[in-house]
């Protein structure tokens, strides 16, 4: 009859520190750098955009509307960090409706945290393609974790 006992504390002992060292893990891996820190109070503080982190495994498509049949107007490296202008809902990827509408400073694309899709200067850069498509960059709000809050589209 104890034999029975010693296992099943032995196992919710084992369970109870496995659970610890994987939150220690997870708090550590979270830790924001200082330049991070900076720009996302900086980002906080003026009220115009939020930081994301993106979480898909390959490259994230960047697209001139919320949708997956809109254009393809560049592209995300996965673990890069992007500024949020807002959110709104779109076509459903995963489950998921929010799309987020990437802060452009200049509206040019060209901003350093995204890659122009089209290697032939078209989609994302200046001239005709932005008439055409707008100077909107949209990703599925599935494959980008936000790090701060996120306003709704107005």
């Amino acid at each position: 009859m104890l034999k029975p006992t010693r296992t099943i504390l032995a196992l919710a002992t084992g369970s109870l520190v496995l659970g610890l060292v994987g939150a220690g893990a997870a708090v550590a891996d979270a830790a924001p750098t200082t330049d991070t820190a900076s720009r996302r109070t900086a980002a906080a503080a003026d009220g115009r955009h939020a930081i994301g982190k993106v979480v898909s495994k390959g490259s994230l498509k960047v697209r001139s509307k919320p949708t997956t049949r809109s254009q393809s107007v560049g592209q995300l490296k996965p673990n890069r960090r992007v500024e949020i202008e807002c959110k709104k809902y779109g076509e459903s990827v995963d489950g998921n409706r929010i799309w987020y509408r990437l802060y452009d400073e200049d509206g040019t694309g060209e901003n350093g945290d995204w890659q122009n899709g089209d290697q032939n200067g078209g989609m994302g850069g200046r001239g005709e393609s932005d008439k055409a498509y707008g100077k909107e960059r949209w990703v599925a709000a599935r494959y980008v974790k936000n790090l701060s809050t996120v306003h709704y589209c107005r």
